[in-house]
Order: C-alpha cells, then sequence, then structure tokens
C-alpha cells in the first residue's frame, strides 16, 4: 500500500484512513502516525490490502501499489491503420436476403419445400435402433438437450439483477473513449467465452429484411458496429462426424453463442450503449465475421480462422457503442480461397455432395436459400438438410475434413505458414493431410474419454 504525499493532508482531513484501518484490525492497525512523518506509514508485513483506507481517504491518496494510471484493461491500444478493401467480390446482383428464406426457415414455413416440418432428428430414431457406433440413445438425447438455451434464448427477458429485478439495464456513458470502448468489448467477449472477438462496421447488405415469420426486421440506423465472436467447437467431437457425438458439440456451440452474446449485450447496455443480440438470425454470420478481421470463406461455404479453421459457431452483437473496426489480414483470406481451389476435401467427404467440385467459383447458387451476388462457392443446402434428417442430426464432415481443421501446434503453424508462402505445394499438402489421416472419421470414445 503506498501514500501519494502529493495528495496527502492530514491538516484538511479527519484521519478517515487511520479509523477505516483501526475498525478492521484493532489497536494494532497496520496504518498509522508517526512523530516523525507528517503522512501515514503502513506496515507492509501486516497489512492485508483489505483497502479499507483506499475507499475511506476523502483525498484519494492512497492506493494498492502507488501508481495512479489506467488499469490494461482501461489503457487505449495503438491506433489502427484499416483498409477499405475486402477478401471477396460481390456483384450489382448483391441485395439483402429474407431470413425466410433460409434453410431452417423454409423448413418451418416453407410448404413447397421437400422437408417442410422434418426436423434433422427426425431420422434418430431409426438410427438408434441400429445400434452403430455414435448414435446410441444417449448421445442423441445430448445432442438435443445442447440446443437448449440457444432455443429459449428470446424467451429471457428479465432486465434486472439480483434484489433488482425489475431494474433499468441501460447504464450512463461515463466512458465515450472509442480506444477504451474497443478494448473493453474486446476483454469482456473472451471473458464471457468468446475465443475469437471481431469488430466491423455494419454492412447493412448482410441484415435480412425479414424474419423467419416474414415478419420486417427493424435494426435502428444508430447500429453501427457489428461485434463477431467465434466459439471453437470441440476437435474430437468434431472428428467423431456425422455421428451424434458431433452433433452434441455442434449444439453445445450455439447454447455458448446464446451466453456469450446475451451477457456481452448486457455489458454494452450497462455502459449506457444500446445493443441487439444475434445467432444465426437478424444478418448473415460468415460475411460479418469476415468483414471483423476473423478469417475467410471456405469452399463448404464455412468461416475458416486462423486457430481453428472452420471449427467454429459464430456469435454476433449488433450495437451503437463507437468501436474502432479491426484490420483485415487479405494475405490470410487470398492464401484461403488458393487452397480451397486445389483442395476438395470436403466436397469430397460430403456424405449428399452438396458441396461443389472445381476450381471455378460463382455468382450464384442453386436454391432459393443461397443468396445471389457474392462470388464463392454456394452449397446446395437443400441437400445437404436431406442428409441431416436420414443421419438423426447435424454432419459436420466437411468441417472434419478440411485440413485447416487441427489442433493448435506445430502442424498448424506450418500448415498456415506453407499456404500462405508457398502456393505451388498446395497439392503436396493436400496429399500430406490424406496421409496422415487427418480429416478422416475418428471414435468419440476420445472425446468421451475426457469425462471419466
Amino acid at each position: 500500500m503506498q501514500v501519494s504525499e502529493s495528495l496527502c493532508n492530514p491538516q484538511i482531513c479527519n484521519y478517515e484512513c487511520l479509523d477505516a484501518c483501526t475498525r478492521i484490525h484493532g489497536d494494532e492497525s497496520p496504518l498509522g502516525f508517526r512523530k516523525e512523518s507528517l503522512f501515514p506509514v503502513i506496515d507492509e508485513e501486516t497489512c492485508t490490502e483489505c483497502l479499507a483506507c483506499v475507499r475511506a481517504c476523502p483525498l484519494n491518496a492512497l492506493s494498492l501499489d502507488g501508481t495512479y494510471e489506467l488499469p490494461p484493461v482501461l489503457q487505449a491500444p495503438p491506433k489502427l491503420t484499416i483498409s477499405t478493401e475486402r477478401p471477396y467480390e460481390v456483384s450489382d446482383i448483391l441485395s439483402r436476403m429474407s431470413e425466410a428464406d433460409t434453410i431452417f426457415a423454409r423448413v418451418q414455413f416453407d410448404s413447397d419445400y421437400e422437408y417442410y416440418h422434418q426436423t434433422e432428428f427426425s431420422g434418430a430414431e431409426y438410427m438408434i435402433s441400429k445400434e452403430i457406433p455414435g448414435y446410441s440413445r444417449f448421445e442423441h438425447e445430448l445432442s438435443v438437450a445442447a440446443w437448449k438455451l440457444y432455443d429459449s434464448r428470446h424467451s429471457i427477458k428479465r432486465p434486472g439483477i439480483g434484489l433488482d429485478s425489475e431494474a433499468d439495464e441501460v447504464g450512463e456513458k461515463s466512458v465515450t473513449d472509442a480506444q477504451l470502448l474497443t478494448e473493453m468489448v474486446r476483454k469482456a467477449g473472451l471473458f464471457f467465452g468468446a475465443d475469437l472477438v471481431g469488430i466491423a462496421d455494419l454492412n447493412r447488405t448482410w441484415l435480412y429484411t425479414h424474419n423467419r415469420k416474414s415478419e420486417p426486421y427493424n435494426v435502428p440506423e444508430s447500429y453501427t458496429r457489428v461485434v463477431v465472436m467465434a466459439i471453437e467447437m470441440d476437435y474430437d467431437a468434431i472428428a467423431s462426424s456425422p455421428t451424434f457425438t458431433s452433433a452434441a458439440a455442434t449444439g453445445l456451440g450455439y447454447s455458448m453463442m446464446a451466453f456469450i452474446e446475451a451477457e456481452l449485450a448486457s455489458f454494452i447496455r450497462r455502459m449506457g450503449y444500446n445493443a441487439m443480440t444475434c445467432g444465426n438470425d437478424v444478418g448473415m454470420s460468415v460475411p460479418m465475421a469476415i468483414d471483423a478481421g476473423l478469417g475467410q470463406y471456405g469452399r463448404h461455404g464455412l468461416l475458416i480462422t486462423k486457430p481453428y479453421g472452420p471449427r467454429v459457431r459464430i456469435a454476433k452483437v449488433l450495437t451503437d457503442m463507437p468501436l474502432i473496426p479491426d484490420a483485415l489480414d487479405l494475405d490470410f483470406a487470398k492464401a484461403v480461397v488458393r487452397f480451397c481451389k486445389i483442395c476438395e476435401k470436403c466436397a469430397t467427404n460430403c456424405p449428399s455432395q452438396s458441396i461443389p467440385f472445381g476450381k471455378e467459383q460463382t455468382w450464384e447458387g442453386k436454391t432459393k436459400s443461397n443468396n445471389p451476388g457474392i462470388k464463392k462457392w454456394y452449397v446446395n443446402v437443400e441437400t445437404c438438410y436431406g442428409f441431416w434428417i436420414a443421419n438423426g442430426s447435424e454432419c459436420s464432415n466437411c468441417i472434419r475434413s478440411c485440413p485447416y481443421n487441427k489442433k493448435a501446434g506445430f502442424v498448424l503453424r506450418s500448415l498456415m505458414w506453407f499456404v500462405q508462402h508457398t502456393p505451388w505445394l498446395n497439392r503436396f499438402i493436400v496429399k500430406f493431410d490424406d496421409l496422415f489421416g487427418y480429416g478422416k472419421q475418428k471414435s468419440g470414445e476420445k472425446f468421451w474419454k475426457k469425462f471419466r
């Protein structure tokens, strides 16, 4: 505990620090006054750092370490140079899409869709009856239960906390500096459980026009930023795809999304700003994540990140908080596209052959659930969903087989370096990946051993 002699002035205070310390420690209090000193003296050996003296001092002359700088979470990070270039191409035919046209909305509301009112778990009982490893009753019920928080996220309405359940959650804007707010939000997202946090200017083209029931969305024009968070899914669970074990990891990832985005939105509101949570609704996740510097589109249509490849789920929070957008790693994004042109492992391992082969990307897909106008590989989500029904749960074979899907370590770091700096070796890298068994289905036994 330190005393700032430039701030301390016992002549104008009532020795509040001494009274506070005595109340805690009695006559043997570590803080006291001596004849030879005008200022309080603290015995560091007996001081318990309870901060009673710090709280009591009316002059703010006492501190824990003697420094008065802002803690790291409140210090402004260095300013970044933001590029306006984007690692994707769009055409004039690109327009905002209705969420009602997405495959999961069509399952609910589109009576013309082949799999209308058939959930991805429709075939589960039949698969359980076959007694195939990875398709047991336990794994099925667990995979469905893992979705509970995500599926009930919109029912969470209580604004207050603790004894004041009716409290207004919106606080005062005591912090307005964009750099400080950006650092706070990033740390808050990581604290709540996100593995990656990125920030982007909100491109309203990526917002859905209507929700799944064809009701208009109303995202205020004041919402100019999106915070995008990626949540890692378990490597060993995804390696068992398309079993129920893999599906459980997917469901848990979605419920983690719901938790993290709700907590972050609450934090933003308490800082005095407005926020809106988005799971797979409100707006398109992958392009927002790319804009936030988290990665790039893969052949499979999923986001590929540096640390986890495509093995992530994406949560989003829209806000009017003045945050600083993240810089993009354009070299990584370009390397991903070059590699995907060569690889094709996700297409080869897709059970429904819904992922296209070939180097050329296109401007539109084959179903109404594809939003045209972005140059990429378009996945046939209708046939993909059809396999989910037959399988009794979600499939993650495209994630499992992607060479970017590696555990953190030397192999992943080496892959990233060679793909980015020696693209002429991409074909060899794919063969290497196959030779060492990466991307092949594994038993879920290794995953379940973690819980013994």
